[in-house]
């Protein structure tokens, strides 16, 4: 229960509600490159998070030659920073802007080129998240955060030690990594958390593993006609999620993930410049959790004074779709893209139950900047029936007066300047309703920037 309206809850819940906030948030990306959204038909259907533009170069060029020597030994080098600032315009007990960041580096070793091993991988990357979250300082109450990048702990972080083998159709990976990298990934052309990063990470943010939070497993991923199929296996480890263990490297766990999808490569009427990838997906936690609201004997845990709940096991299913619908002409402009995102949680365990997001993105509607991109998106989060009914028991059984909480929703909308290569500005306006699911709070608007370089 939300400590500002409900009577300190049992330890089992707090601890829960603990690493959500730690956590929730740590969904932003899959890469640790930042750039802006590649229009499908450049690059084929393609649906990691930020994709960039094939032209656009780095900000500090080709560091002297450092660059291009170490790629032609079979390592390529990447260094990246995000940057959102936000301010509340209305409601929250403070009107200061808050501003959040990562700085990311990552390290590919192409296996082909150093040990003569074609199709192999092998990749280090590490992550330094820093600043505030206006959520909690300014005390917004959203379910969803206005800095996606946000989250995770401010710390500096093992974001992939990993390695990739292909074989034939198959790719196989092994090693430290984040669930997100490969499951339920999406694009990311906005600033909230709604719209941004792992579609599975919006309702299952303290126990599903998103960048740059990592655990040790494997998936296996093969290529056919249509598109691909993906099984993979992770560890459960809370360890992980500790401020004080950005770079654990344990094995002891709690249980495992096994996660499946379903991917589908698809060219409208045929068209290559009108491609859009689709995928569904599901994942199961085989670990034990606590039930989000009720004891063994189905009452109300906070009423009765019992424990809540293990259950064992926790379900989730995804879709995620994106579409380009106008082919972008040469310079890039022209290029519009939708896409629609949906995920549902355990009943039983989870807070949120579900979260729908969908938008549109439009590239050079300024003549004259064709790498420019405005975007408009929506969402909307669901609160657990459960949590609802809880908060009405309370009130009958209590006399207390909470409004039950049910949906939020979002929108957002931004522009994206393409201020020289490899840097990019991205100004926003975020309008949230229902903050918290309760409809008699007042709707926060929040304006924000983001700050992309690619170093």
């Amino acid at each position: 229960m939300p400590a500002a309206t409900l009577p300190p809850p049992p330890p089992s819940i707090e601890v829960v509600q603990v690493a959500a906030r730690d956590t929730k948030d740590q969904t932003w990306s899959t890469e640790t490159t930042p750039k802006q959204s590649e229009p499908l038909e450049r690059s084929g259907p393609k649906t990691t998070a930020a994709s960039a533009p094939a032209e656009q170069s780095h900000l500090l060029g080709d560091w002297a030659g450092i660059r291009t020597s170490l790629e032609d030994i079979g390592i390529k080098p990447t260094v990246s920073y995000i940057g959102f600032v936000a301010g509340n315009l209305n409601s929250g007990t403070s009107k200061q802007a808050q501003y959040a960041g990562q700085l990311g580096a990552s390290l590919d070793f192409d296996m082909g080129k150093i040990a003569g091993i074609e199709g192999g991988t092998f990749r280090a990357a590490v992550t330094n998240r820093h600043g505030n979250n206006i959520n909690d300082t300014n005390h917004l109450d959203l379910l969803q955060y206005p800095q996606g990048v946000f989250g995770a702990g401010q710390i500096w972080r093992l974001a992939g030690l990993w390695y990739q083998q292909k074989i034939g159709p198959a790719e196989i990976k092994l090693g430290k990594m984040s669930m997100g990298e490969d499951f339920g990934s999406t694009t990311c052309h906005f600033q909230s958390l709604y719209f941004c990063g792992v579609v599975p990470g919006h309702t299952s943010f303290n126990y599903w593993y998103n960048f740059p939070v990592t655990t040790w497993g494997g998936r296996v991923k093969v290529k056919d006609k249509l598109g691909y199929t993906m099984v993979g296996v992770y560890q459960r480890n809370d360890n992980n999620f500790p401020q004080n263990k950005g770079f654990y490297m344990g094995f002891k766990g709690q249980g495992a993930f096994v996660a499946v999808e379903r991917g589908f490569d698809v060219k409208l009427g045929g068209n290559p410049k009108l491609a859009g990838a689709y995928k569904v997906g599901a994942f199961f936690d085989t670990s034990k959790s606590d039930n989000l609201v009720y004891d063994d004997n189905g009452g109300f845990a906070q009423l009765t004074g019992d424990p809540l709940a293990r259950e064992r096991g926790r379900a989730s299913i995804y879709a995620v779709a994106r579409q380009q619908v106008t082919p972008a002409d040469a310079d890039g402009a022209g290029a519009l893209e939708a896409f629609f995102n949906f995920v549902s949680a355990d009943h039983r365990t989870n807070k949120l139950v579900n979260v729908i997001t969908a938008g549109v993105t439009y590239s050079g509607l300024i003549p004259g900047r064709p790498k420019d991109q405005i975007g408009l998106a929506v969402g909307r989060s669901r609160v657990n029936r459960n949590l609802r009914d809880l908060q009405a028991a309370r009130n009958a059984a209590l006399g207390e007066d909470i409004e039950p909480q049910s949906d939020e929703y979002a929108i957002e909308a931004n522009y994206s300047i393409a201020v020289m290569p490899g840097l990019s500005l991205r100004p926003n306006l975020q309008w949230y309703i229902n903050p918290h699911g309760r409809q008699g709070a007042k709707n926060v608007l929040v304006a924000g920037t983001g700050v992309f370089a690619n170093f």
